[in-house]
């Protein structure tokens, strides 16, 4: 196909299949969560491995987005950016005037709808989200409650370096939220990242709502499916990041987790306000919420094991032994999947452990060189790096990972296209494709699953006491 026929069958398909883009809410609805956000796609991860189906990722790219990122792919990665950019504009974003129709209860109502009605367990997970929880929380047939949920908010195109234009935007869209939401047991935080983030911070304002106490939706859900004498999980990681106050209940953190320290994100784009260490937006679990569940579950007469570490990667260590410690594992096996590339539903079912990875930044590969040196060699490892689009500074280089990689075990680098790496469309639908061709092959007879027991002894033996099983 000559370049010419290839910008023309593109626009034909830009024009049709654009606004399909992406997962983002209609633009009319009250707000609702993001099918991006972190914390979200933990919920719906641990919902499709409880169920047994689902589209994961993929639940982000309505019927004809293949089609369409598939074209995207034959231009440069300039041009493939670029469209990504142009399809984000065209969906993602509630309208800011909208902002005071959110009902902040219909959130935690959002998460404990995502799972089955009909059963109740031995365990329930509740906490911070992050890849590595999701996987703890499939090997327990376990549902996850996140305290965390995102929603962007559009606004007029910006420059992404504008920080002060960002916080205008958002202090009207988070003032409109707590009007109409006056009971306590949430927080807001306003989130600007723009080396992470680029695309997002140019066009939408991203507000995560944080609960900092027990919902009711997730009291009754715990009361109706939590059996008599059964565990509550709660995941309390302490990681901090400093954040701006902008009054009563509200934040705003600049920048995130990744291969960049918050001091640098604070000095570039610094702001007349007040500075405190908080729980980091993302992945920290919001103040008072752990010593809530904790109380919960005295009250109920539940047992309650907390898994309290500082660092989300430290949950991803913990939970790599939690592997491990299952009956019929693939131990020769290891998958290392990255933020949203996960899908835990295919782990617990084939047997192979995974390694959970929070970004595709330069501190990963000493982070997992860490593990792997610990563990001894591997027959073969799946790598699936978050291929992210936003070409930040502290993105690591494929070259880089293969080569620590290898020390370890034969590697192969999982639904990624080394060539479009790390703006490569089709990788969502690679990856799906390949989870279900592992399961068809490689399925056990029973999915892996990690007795309670077997978990609160794996917290207890963590080195220098960083996390801590308590019983009610």
């Amino acid at each position: 196909m000559t370049r010419t026929a290839r910008i023309v069958v593109l626009a034909c398909l830009v024009g049709l299949l654009g606004p399909a883009l992406f997962c983002g809410p209609a633009a009319g609805r009250a707000p609702s969560v993001e099918g991006f956000d972190s914390g979200t796609r933990v919920v719906r991860e641990v919902a499709e491995a409880l169920i047994g189906a689902g589209r994961s990722i993929l639940e982000c790219y309505p019927w004809g987005s293949r089609t369409f990122l598939g074209f995207v792919s034959l231009f440069s990665e300039r041009t493939r950016i670029a469209l990504i950019d142009w399809g984000m504009r065209l969906s993602v974003g509630h309208r800011a005037r909208n902002a005071g129709r959110l009902d902040v209860e219909s959130l935690s109502q959002w998460c404990v709808d995502q799972y089955p009605q009909d059963r109740r367990y031995s365990a329930i997970v509740i906490g911070s989200p992050n890849g590595a929880v999701a996987h703890l929380a499939a090997l327990l047939g376990a549902p996850f409650l996140t305290t965390s949920f995102g929603l962007t908010f559009r606004h007029p195109t910006i420059d992404n370096e504008d920080h002060l234009v960002y916080l205008e935007s958002a202090r009207a869209i988070v003032d409109s939220i707590v009007a109409a939401n006056p009971s306590d047991g949430y927080e807001l935080i306003t989130h600007y990242d723009p080396l992470h983030d680029r695309s997002i911070v140019e066009i939408a304002s991203f507000v995560r709502v944080k609960l900092t106490a027990l919902p009711a939706a997730y009291r009754a859900f715990i009361d109706r499916h939590l059996e008599p004498g059964g565990t509550l999980v709660v995941v309390d990681c302490t990681f901090t990041w400093p954040q701006y106050e902008l009054g009563g209940r509200s934040f705003l953190q600049v920048g995130g987790l990744g291969g960049i320290a918050p001091e640098t994100f604070l000095e570039r784009w610094p702001l007349d306000l007040p500075v405190v260490a908080r729980a980091e937006s993302e992945w920290g679990c919001p103040d008072g919420f752990a010593e809530a569940v904790a109380r919960f579950a005295a009250e109920r007469g539940f047992e309650l094991v907390k898994i309290g570490l500082d660092h989300p990667w430290a949950y991803s260590r913990l939970v790599y032994n939690a592997y491990l410690a299952c009956e019929g594992v693939r131990s020769g096996l290891l998958l290392i999947d990255c933020f949203n590339h996960l899908n835990p539903r295919t782990n617990v079912e084939i047997g192979v452990p995974a390694l959970w990875l929070p970004f595709n930044t330069t501190e990963g590969p000493a982070l997992v060189e860490a593990a792997l040196r610990d563990g001894g060699a591997l027959d073969r490892i799946l790598f699936t790096p978050l291929p992210s689009f936003a070409g930040s500074p502290d993105t690591a280089s494929l070259p880089a990972w293969i080569d620590l990689l290898r020390g370890y075990g034969e590697v192969e680098l999982f639904a990624i296209d080394s060539r479009l790496y790390p703006a490569d469309p089709l990788a969502p639908y690679r990856f799906a494709d390949r989870m279900a061709d592992l399961r068809d092959r490689l399925a056990l007879d029973r999915p892996l699953r990690l007795p309670i027991a077997a978990l609160a002894a794996l917290v207890d033996g963590r080195a220098g006491g960083s996390g801590a099983s308590e019983s009610r």
